[in-house]
């Protein structure tokens, strides 16, 4: 591979990772959680879609494909038998610092309530010394702007912090939902990339349509609404195709099935 297409493809990433990580920054997902989860990806696809013929993919093999040390390949390994993920949770040093605050005889007052807390005290209880004791390195500034964010916390009149909740809970998703947000993501790379090496016309079909110029605001809901008449419109016709090509014929037990379909989508760029 030539520079030119090492850096144009390492660009690319980067657009691609731009909306990805923005959905884990808004969920409270940390990047040393993320780097963990791609850890175990590089090894799993190197394993699964590089092996050589009649040959078993080694750790060697994977280390030398992924730029890991044996050492990593082998604990990603490890983590991908065993179905877990070996991070230390941005989520976990949050709840641990508002347990903390809620617990911790340094930080409660009478009945064990919490207290209000300056955000720096070199003599009694501050905000910094309770983030420095139980949430590791975390930075007390970057901490408690993640508390306020999310409502947990709160500054009083009186310049001290208060308190709201005993348990962190960043913006959730129901589990459907996020399992239908990785296929979506996954089906579609996996279309472009297996169009990358076709030539035209040779691979599944994949267009885009764009306003060169862009759109007027104005025009945007009536766009908006043109988009889900024919495009739900569409995507129906095919679904009755399919249906009807499966009533029509005798489906025999044991035949192989394909997975496949088509997504439509209307983007409107931030970036």
């Amino acid at each position: 591979m030539t520079d030119s297409v090492r850096l144009g493809l390492l660009a690319a990433y980067r657009k691609l990772l731009q909306p990805l990580v923005r959905i884990l920054i808004r969920s409270g997902i940390s990047f040393g959680e993320t780097a963990e989860v791609l850890k175990t990806v590089f090894v799993e696809v190197a394993a699964r879609d590089f092996d050589l013929p009649d040959r078993k993919t080694s750790i060697s093999r994977i280390a030398i494909i992924t730029g890991l040390s044996r050492k990593e390949v082998s604990k990603q390994q490890a983590i991908l038998e065993s179905g877990e993920l070996d991070v230390d949770s941005n989520l976990n040093r949050v709840t641990r610092v508002l347990e903390g605050w809620h617990t911790d005889p340094t930080f409660t007052g009478p009945y064990g309530m919490p207290m209000e807390l300056p955000f720096e005290s070199p003599t009694s209880a501050s905000f910094a010394s309770l983030v420095r004791k139980h949430s590791g390195d975390m930075a007390p500034r970057a901490m408690l702007d993640e508390l306020i964010r999310v409502g947990a916390v709160e500054q009083t009149s009186t310049g001290a912090f208060k308190v709201l909740v005993r348990m962190y809970i960043p913006r959730e998703f129901h589990p459907d939902a996020l399992q239908r947000f990785g296929e979506v993501v996954r089906d579609f790379i996996n279309t472009y990339e297996h169009n990358m090496d076709k030539r035209p016309g040779m691979g599944r079909f994949e267009r885009i349509m764009f306003a060169d110029d862009g759109l007027r605001e104005e025009l945007m809901p009536a766009f908006d609404a043109l988009l889900r008449a024919k495009g739900v419109k569409f995507l129906v016709e095919l679904h009755n195709w399919i249906g009807a090509q499966e009533n029509a014929a005798a489906v025999k037990k044991g035949q192989r099935r394909i997975r496949t379909g088509v997504g439509v989508y209307h983007f409107v760029s931030k970036e």
